[in-house]
């Protein structure tokens, strides 16, 4: 499995095409961060229209694009949604679970309800838009549905980068997956910090990839073989299947 991380700065739509279609490899997967296109709403006609845009590159890199995370009014609402692309149109999307309390996104974006995952050259993919990977129970949930890698694309400030792939790390290796997270790099979070980069590939053996704070796309070659062999040793997912239910003993509470 080949996958590209797009690390880039805030731009429109076409501007980011453009940049995009100059830069990206032949891959797999294409996973751009969230809020790259910033956090302006799209309607019905800004979907499709993205859309639209990413089935030309998907068709140039003769792969599937997770098209970052975007704000989209779902009917009266309005969700993170991270659209996955190929050169049929849009295959599927996934929601953010729980937006961020600390950013303030609570007071705009509704809880989402639903996770992508989607196949890809054989391998089976989850996504997770940002925070979202903070909670172990989603990316069970997809580990648990077969996901071998969950692709995050993210929008993380620059002194939570060591957290930030501290927690790839720990979900990749609980889980026995790949976790390949896509940061924007060169423009301001949501309270002023500055957003650097800081993209990586965790391994569910422990290994990690950093790749560092400038703008561009960032390759990465996934070996089968290590989610298999950390299966076959570890067993935490089989483990997890097969408990039942596990009662509290309680004291002075």
């Amino acid at each position: 499995m080949r996958i590209a991380l797009v690390q880039m700065p805030r731009v429109g739509l076409g501007e980011g095409v453009r940049w995009l279609l100059e830069r990206l490899p032949r891959a797999d997967v294409v996973v751009l961060p969230e809020y790259w296109l910033g956090r302006s709403v799209l309607d019905e006609e800004g979907l499709r229209r993205l859309v639209g845009a990413f089935v030309d590159v998907a068709s140039a890199v003769g792969g599937v694009v997770v098209a970052g995370g975007v704000a989209v009014a779902v009917g009266s609402s309005v969700r993170g949604v991270c659209p996955v692309v190929g050169r049929e149109g849009l295959l599927t999307w996934g929601e953010k679970i729980f937006p961020s309390a600390a950013t303030g996104e609570r007071g705009w974006l509704s809880p989402g309800s639903r996770l992508a995952l989607f196949a890809v050259s054989g391998w089976a993919v989850g996504c997770l838009i940002c925070i979202d990977l903070m909670y172990p129970e989603l990316v069970r949930r997809l580990a648990l549905a077969g996901a071998e890698l969950v692709v995050n694309p993210a929008s993380i400030s620059a002194d939570r980068r060591g957290l930030w792939g501290a927690v790839g790390l720990v979900r990749a290796f609980e889980n026995s997956i790949y976790v390949a997270s896509a940061v924007g790099t060169g423009f301001e979070y949501a309270d002023g910090r500055p957003v650097a980069g800081g993209s990586y590939v965790a391994s569910p053996n422990g290994g990690f990839r950093s790749f560092g704070s400038e703008a561009g796309v960032y390759v990465a070659e996934l070996d089968r073989g290590e989610v298999l062999q950390a299966r076959a040793r570890r067993r935490y997912l089989d483990d997890v299947k097969a408990v039942g239910g596990v009662d509290l003993n309680i004291y002075g509470l």
